[in-house]
């Protein structure tokens, strides 16, 4: 295959022979984003070729609330390339780093009447990916892990990435060293890569370009003639308010009309959190912050429940688990006795 910079897959390929050769279990973090699957195949492709016996292990996020096209998407590629790997006689396991059941995205807002994260309140990200993957990484006693960042993502990560590599290292997780295989690639190398490529199982990637094509909207990744314009587009959670508008899912609504229930869902999730009338005015402390601030009250949290139940019924999803619930009732019903009691 081509790339615009032959030497770029040549080093990269280097890299991971020479990580295979000395380490005895790879980590790769998979989120079934387009860098992480280019990261995914090489490395497989790596052992395969050079018939190394290293163990594998796929680290994936899931946050109960992720974009469920992606998230759909991945535990395919998940399935698939574990099945394979056992048939290969390949050693492999599958962390889903999970939130805890008292620490998910609908406990802490239904549960415990958190405010919905905002820029500089973020509790989802420690709470739902932070902390499962620390806890998973930390399973892990020996190897390294490859994760599928790169430079020119954005100026951000460009700055943070230089601040900490050393050739292909980045610094550690854990006990782990960690290195980012496409740290160099630019974006269109990516996608030229996944549009000539086969899987190590045997698929084409027209699967994950479609999806982010389709997150994309107009978009002039894959016309007929396979040019190799870049198409880039982020997926997160599904209700997430980190962002003034969820572009990649409202692009999405187009080639699925279940998602326009959820961003439908989504927003008014945020105009109904943000009622000074819906905000007890105290932080979980008890500290008093002021009329319209503070955590949700009782009866917003109800309706809350309410009006997520009917969605989950509507869209024939699971939203949110019966575990999830349960922990969420118990909590409301605590906070009600010990409201009785002050009294």
């Amino acid at each position: 295959m081509v790339l615009s910079n032959v030497d770029k897959l040549e080093s990269t390929q280097e890299l991971l022979r020479s990580l295979a050769e000395r380490e005895k279990v790879l980590v790769i973090a998979y989120s079934g984003g387009k860098d992480s699957t280019v990261v995914l195949d090489l490395a497989i492709k790596t052992i395969l070729n050079n018939n190394f016996r290293n163990k594998i292990v796929i680290l994936h996020g899931n946050t109960l609330v992720e974009n469920p096209i992606i998230h759909n998407h991945a535990s395919k590629v998940i399935n698939k390339v574990q099945s394979f790997l056992l048939r290969r006689g390949i050693e492999v396991e599958v962390k889903i780093c999970k939130p805890e059941k008292d620490r998910t995205f609908w406990v802490n807002l239904i549960g415990k009447g958190y405010p919905l994260p905002n820029h500089r309140f973020r509790w989802c990200q420690k709470h739902l990916k932070i902390k499962p993957a620390e806890k998973a990484i930390s399973e892990v006693q020996e190897g390294i892990m490859l994760l599928g960042m790169r430079l020119d993502e954005s100026i951000d990560r460009k700055r943070s990435m230089l601040k900490r590599i050393d050739g292909f290292k980045i610094g550690y997780r854990g006990n782990l060293p960690v290195y980012a295989p496409l740290a160099y690639w630019t974006e269109e190398e990516v996608w030229e890569y996944l549009l000539e490529e086969k899987s190590p199982w045997g698929e084409d990637y027209f699967e994950v370009i479609r999806i982010y094509k389709e997150a994309r909207g107009e978009c002039p990744l894959i016309p007929d003639n396979k040019a190799s314009s870049a198409c880039g587009s982020r997926f997160g959670c599904w209700v997430c308010t980190l962002v003034r508008e969820d572009k990649s899912l409202k692009n999405q609504i187009k080639h699925n009309q279940t998602l326009a229930i959820l961003y439908e869902f989504r927003n008014w999730l945020i105009n109904f959190c943000n009622k000074p009338e819906n905000r007890t005015g105290y932080n979980r402390k008890g500290k008093y912050l002021g009329y319209g601030k503070g955590t949700l009250t009782t009866q917003a949290r109800k309706q809350i429940l309410e009006k997520l139940e009917k969605l989950q019924e509507d869209t024939k999803m699971e939203l949110i688990s019966r575990e999830e619930k349960d922990v969420i009732l118990s909590i409301i019903e605590q906070e009600g006795l010990q409201t009785k009691q002050n009294l």
